[in-house]
């Protein structure tokens, strides 16, 4: 068995190559030639094929017994090897690269991994060839498989039958299949009966049997599960409604040359909300029509040269869809190039209305008037429901980027309180933020200003967000994304630290404990050989999880896959962006296992690693489903909560108050304390202490009892007075011998405030003491630092000095006059 199992595992690829651009969007051909025994060569039949959107493949089975893979991705295909012929194929959901296969031998259901060929799981029970594979996307673990005779429910838990269903002679199953919601299981019989169960109880809730429709052949239904198309062999279609349980179109096809229809099928189109418009049709004649529902027009034909077309096959998200042709070849397509093609080419005119019975009055929009962006966005606005922008994102892994602003304003809630944001606006830059641009690089004028605006009303918002370090960083891809709506950033980034950072800040300046143990709880679970990895390096969860959090993913993806990790982080409850921190360390084991020390490990979490997006996104769904409830984070978080709409936003809790407000005293007086005078400031305090000292010490007995910005005033006042006479003086008049005091006090200033003029002077001998005058007047600087007397009535005193000040004041008057 062993070597049987290697003998599969060893698949050779070969590379392929697909058309960007071809005649009715032609992406690739697949054809299988054989040569035979006589050298002549022999072409094998392919008969079913199947898509998987989610990893890109599609597996297409042959009558010889082969299965061919394709890589969408990759650009690769490889073969494998079959029991026998199949005779239907379908993708396991949620689960990587595993390919339900219908023997058609022993009527067996083998379950295939498709990178390596080998089997891992058979299920035996049928009586007959099985024409019909589906699974329940409510209850994954519940498989549905029928052949004409019968039809099967599996449990996948325990790999036993719960349910079948027998039929008779007469009323063998057309189809059967679960809705996509998953809800019901509904059934077509050759005797154009169209019967639906419950999927909980299987307890029939509906019997329909239309009496306009004979020889049913198909059903159809839309991706949100809200209609059903029926169609057979005579020409007429019928759209159901799964909501009222009535009809509510009748469409006759002969007026579109469609005698019968073979097979239907609906063809998902980007941001239809899952309420699909364009019907495929594969009428009697083997061409295939492509029909829109709300003009009932046809589109587009599909009419292979070589042969027609047996079978056609539309992927889940209808990315792509193939048709098999009558000769075996099988002829890949691009929808949305097929569908340019359709706009680009006018569409055929129909001279006719067509014959059609309604319910419901139709509203068909003028062909001739094309709405406005802000018409459609106001309309998207308006039809924006979480649920339904939900199922477009999991039916196209990622939101348009176009509407992408306008989808996450939805999701969020934001309430636009333009006079709330105004007034937080208005205060300005934060004093926090400053001088941001000395921690990033950033060449971009325009978003430098965009980041310090966004900080500072986060700032003034909460004084937490004054203090936190990462939050820059956090906030910096925001800015990039949103930047031209200030508004609009700064409510979305208020809402993710109101909902997705919850317990980020409960020990605040310090780690988030609670976070990071959730963390270490889960990856424990999922994948222990990594959390033990871990622990053998000493690397704990602030390295695996908290540098990952404190830049929102933006160092570890690129630009394109932040912008789809974030549409599903929106999209789904705040548990989630712990789930994705979980689910990158599980991706990337391969390569963290590799790395040996704590500093490697550093380096890896702080750049951009390759990763799948795909597996990546479903394995954090995976947990989010099955992690246990006693550690899953919802255990601890709270439910989603906007902004509320008013003149203020709500305010922000969840953190220390008093330690942010320690630290930001603390913060408050080192910048204080830091904050030094300048070299001016410096010289004009020295030198106005230095004339304070010198002129009340050559004009007093003693130090006045003054404060000293009180004897600084006076004495700055003085010196201006005084200087001032002095000009006028040297103007007119010269001065006198006898006029001593006047001349001391101007040779005292001017050396103060000119020390190096003077010092000149004194070499030269030009500053000296003039005949005459006293010698009191002429001041030894070595008895400036005598001691004052001290004096009872402080009052009486300072009426004295200031006394003296203004008689000398005037006495210098009296002396110019």
């Amino acid at each position: 068995m062993d070597e049987v199992n290697d003998q599969h595992c060893k698949v050779e690829k070969f590379d392929i190559k697909v058309k960007t651009k071809s005649k009715d969007g032609l992406i690739l051909q697949l054809h299988h030639t054989v040569r035979g025994s006589n050298g002549e060569n022999r072409r094998i039949r392919f008969s079913s094929a199947v898509f998987d959107d989610a990893h890109e493949k599609l597996a297409c089975a042959d009558n010889a017994g082969n299965i061919f893979i394709l890589d969408f991705y990759e650009l690769k295909f490889w073969k494998l090897i079959c029991k026998g012929p199949c005779t239907a194929l379908h993708f396991v959901p949620n689960k990587q690269d595993v390919l339900v296969i219908a023997s058609a031998k022993h009527y067996d259901i083998n379950f295939m991994d498709v990178e390596t060929g080998c089997c891992s799981l058979t299920l035996k029970g049928h009586t007959a060839p099985i024409k019909h594979i589906s699974f329940s996307n409510t209850k994954i673990n519940n498989l549905l498989t029928a052949s004409v005779q019968e039809a099967v429910l599996w449990e996948l838990k325990n790999y036993t039958k719960y349910f079948t269903l027998n039929t008779y002679p007469g009323a063998q199953i057309q189809q059967i299949m679960f809705t996509p919601a998953g809800d019901y299981l509904v059934a077509c019989f050759q005797n154009d009966t169209v019967q639906i169960w419950k999927h909980e109880n299987m307890k029939s809730i509906k019997q329909i049997i239309p009496s306009e429709l004979k020889h049913i052949k198909n059903l159809a239904f839309t991706m949100n599960g809200r209609a059903m198309a029926m169609a057979g062999l005579c020409s007429k279609l019928i759209l159901f409604s799964m909501d009222t349980w009535k009809a509510l179109k009748s469409i006759d096809l002969t007026t579109y040359n469609i005698s019968g229809a073979q097979q239907i099928g609906f063809i998902p189109q980007m941001f239809d909300g899952g309420a699909n418009k364009i019907l495929a049709i594969l009428s009697s004649d083997c061409i295939l029509h492509l029909m829109n529902l709300e003009t009932l027009q046809v589109i587009h034909t599909i009419r292979p040269d070589s042969s027609g077309i047996r079978k056609f096959v539309v992927s889940p998200t209808g990315k792509y869809f193939l048709c098999i042709l009558q000769l075996g070849e099988v002829n890949i397509y691009n929808t949305s190039n097929a569908i340019d093609m359709m706009q680009n080419s006018a569409p055929s005119p129909v001279k006719n209305r067509p014959a059609c019975t309604s319910t419901y009055n139709e509203h068909t929009p003028c062909p001739t008037k094309s709405p406005t962006i802000a018409e459609v966005e106001q309309k998207m606005r308006v039809c924006m429901e979480s649920a339904r922008l939900r199922r477009i994102l999991m039916q196209y892994g990622e939101y348009p980027d176009k509407f992408r602003s306008i989808i996450w304003r939805s999701l969020l809630a934001t309430p636009r309180n333009k006079p709330a944001y105004s007034s937080l606006v208005e205060k300005g830059i934060h004093s926090a933020y400053e001088n941001i641009e000395k921690q990033f690089t950033i060449h971009s004028s325009i978003t430098l200003k965009s980041l310090k605006r966004l900080l500072s009303c986060l700032a003034h918002w909460c004084p937490l967000f004054g203090v936190t370090k990462f939050l820059p960083g956090f906030v910096f891809p925001f800015v990039k994304v949103l930047q031209k709506d200030p508004l609009l950033l700064f409510e979305c980034v208020a809402t993710v630290l109101l909902n997705q950072c919850q317990l980020w800040f409960e020990y605040a300046p310090f780690p988030p404990i609670s976070i990071l143990a959730i963390i270490e709880n889960i990856l424990g679970e999922h994948d222990q050989q990594l959390l033990d990895h871990y622990c053998t390096l000493g690397v704990t969860s602030q390295t695996y999880a908290l540098k990952i959090l404190e830049t929102a993913f933006s160092e570890v993806l690129t630009c394109s896959e932040w912008l789809i990790l974030w549409d599903h982080i929106f999209s789904n409850e705040p548990a989630f962006i712990l789930m994705a921190v979980v689910s990158y360390n599980i991706v990337q084991k391969n390569a963290i296992r590799k790395l040996k020390n704590h500093e490697q490990l550093e380096n890896f979490f702080h750049m951009q690693n390759p990763i799948d997006k795909k597996i990546f996104l479903k394995k954090a769904y995976v947990m989010l489903k099955d992690t246990p409830e006693d550690i899953h984070p919802r255990r601890f978080l709270n439910k989603f909560t906007a902004l509320e709409k008013g003149n203020c936003y709500q305010q922000f809790n969840g953190y220390p108050k008093a330690t942010i407000c320690l630290k930001l005293a603390k913060k408050e007086r080192k910048k204080l304390n830091n904050k030094k005078p300048s070299l001016k400031e410096l010289t004009t305090r020295s030198q106005e202490k230095e004339i304070n000292q010198r002129i009340l010490t050559s004009d007093l007995d003693c130090r006045p009892v003054f404060s000293d910005d009180e004897n600084i005033e006076v004495c700055r006042k003085t010196s201006k007075k005084l200087r001032k006479r002095d000009r006028i003086n040297h103007r007119h008049t010269k001065p006198e011998e006898g006029d001593h005091k006047n001349t001391i006090k101007d040779d005292l200033i001017e050396s103060i405030m000119y020390p190096a003029t003077i010092q000149v002077r004194k070499n030269k001998g030009h500053y000296s003491k003039k005949p005459g005058s006293r010698g009191r007047d002429t001041v030894d600087r070595n008895n400036f630092k005598s001691k004052p007397k001290k004096f009872s009535d402080k009052n009486n005193v300072l009426e004295k000095e200031v006394e003296k000040i203004i008689k000398s004041c005037s006495n210098s008057e009296s002396s110019d006059s």
